[in-house]
């Protein structure tokens, strides 16, 4: 975490710089996207390795 005085708690709980709205949630979104895809990816390494296994 950087300098105290440019971060804030936001309503998640996770300390993040001061930004306009619309940049927080850019960000927000970008890393719930990238959230998004690894779920799918591992998501479908269990279904490969299920199907392996029978």
């Amino acid at each position: 975490m950087g300098d105290k005085k440019n971060t804030i708690k936001d309503s998640y709980g996770r300390y993040v710089e001061k930004k306009s709205f619309d940049e927080y949630w850019d960000e927000f979104h970008k890393i719930e996207n990238l959230s998004m895809k690894e779920s799918i990816r591992q998501k479908k390494e269990r279904e490969t390795k299920s199907k392996n296994k029978k």
